[in-house]
C-alpha cells in the first residue's frame, strides 16, 4: 500500500518546528526527487521558492495526472502559495490539520493548475510570473534574509511597493503584437497574493494578467484601487486586465517567477499546466 511522502528544505525559515509525520521522509537537494506517483500523498514544506523548484523538477520526471495529492505547510519565508492555497498562515495550524487528515481518510482534493513558463530549452512551473516593477522590488529585497516569516513578508511587500510607487525605468514587452513599455506586470493561477490582495479583474478561466503600461497615470493614487482589483481601472489609460489561456512575450530585461529572478534568453510562453491535485490544510 502507498504511504505519503514528506519532503523538507533544510534552508527553510522554519526549521524549529516539528512534525509528527507518519511516512516517508526525504531532504529537498540531497539528492533527486524519487518515483512521487508511487505515493498517495506530497507534502511540501517550505516556501515559495521551494514549492516552485520542487514542482518544476517533480514535473519534467513525473506528468501532472500521476502526481498524489498535494499538500503545503508554510514552513518558508515567504508563504503566499501556501496562505492562499490553506488560507491559513500559521505552521502550526496547518500541521495539525495534516495530521488529523493523516489520521483518516484524505478528502477530496481540488484541481488547480501552475503557470508553465517556457524559453528556448528550458521550462519552469509556478505559481506567479512578473515583469517591470515587480522584479525591480525583487531585485531590491535581494539576499536579505530577516528571522522571521512575518519580517520576510513585510520587507518582500514593502520592496515590491517601492519598486510600483518610485520612479523606475520602464521594461520594453512585445505581446499581444504590439511592443510596449510596461511598468508593471504579473500573470497568476493563484485567487490571492500578499495579505490576500487581489490586483485583477475580469471574467473566465484562466491566468489572472494585470498589466500597468508606461502612460497610466495616477499610479500612486490609484494603488489601493488595483490592489483590490477595481475594475473601474480598465476605463482608464494603461491599466489591462483578464484571464488567458496563454501569453506570448518578448522582453528586455529578467522576470521573476514565484519571488525569484530569471535572466531572460529570448521568447516567453506562459500557458497553463495540466492541473495539479491540492489538499487544503
Amino acid at each position: 500500500m502507498s504511504v505519503p511522502i514528506l519532503l523538507t528544505n533544510p534552508r527553510a525559515g522554519v526549521g524549529e518546528h516539528q512534525l509528527a509525520f507518519r511516512g516517508e521522509r526525504f531532504v529537498l537537494g540531497s539528492e533527486p526527487l524519487p518515483d512521487l506517483s508511487r505515493f498517495s500523498l506530497l507534502v511540501l514544506a517550505g516556501g515559495d521558492g521551494t514549492l516552485q523548484r520542487t514542482l518544476t523538477e517533480a514535473l519534467e520526471q513525473t506528468p501532472a495526472s500521476a502526481l498524489p495529492p498535494i499538500a503545503v505547510l508554510p514552513a518558508g519565508r515567504t508563504n503566499m502559495t501556501a496562505a492562499d492555497l490553506n488560507r491559513h498562515w500559521r505552521f502550526g495550524h496547518c500541521a495539525k490539520a495534516l495530521e488529523a487528515m493523516l489520521d483518516g481518510a484524505l478528502p477530496p482534493a481540488t484541481a488547480r493548475p501552475l503557470v508553465r513558463v517556457d524559453q528556448s530549452d528550458d521550462r519552469q512551473y509556478g505559481w506567479f510570473f512578473g515583469l517591470g516593477a515587480v522584479c525591480s522590488g525583487i531585485a531590491h529585497w535581494g539576499g536579505y534574509r530577516p528571522g522571521s516569516q512575518l519580517g520576510t513578508t513585510l520587507r518582500t511587500a514593502w520592496s515590491s511597493a517601492r519598486g510600483y510607487l518610485t520612479p523606475s525605468e520602464h521594461q520594453t514587452v512585445r505581446w499581444n503584437g504590439e511592443t510596449r513599455q510596461v511598468f508593471a506586470m504579473i500573470a497568476t493561477t493563484l485567487d490571492r497574493l500578499l495579505f490576500g490582495c487581489r490586483p485583477y479583474w475580469g471574467d473566465g478561466e484562466g491566468m489572472h494578467n494585470t498589466w500597468v503600461f508606461a502612460e497610466a497615470q495616477g499610479r500612486v493614487r490609484r494603488s489601493l484601487r488595483l490592489l483590490r482589483g477595481d475594475a473601474s481601472l480598465g476605463r482608464l489609460p494603461g491599466y489591462v486586465s483578464g484571464n488567458r489561456a496563454k501569453l506570448e512575450l518578448e522582453l528586455d530585461g529578467p522576470y521573476v517567477i514565484d519571488g525569484e529572478l530569471f535572466d531572460n534568453r529570448g521568447p516567453l510562453r506562459l500557458s497553463l499546466s495540466e492541473p495539479l491535485q491540492w489538499l487544503a490544510l
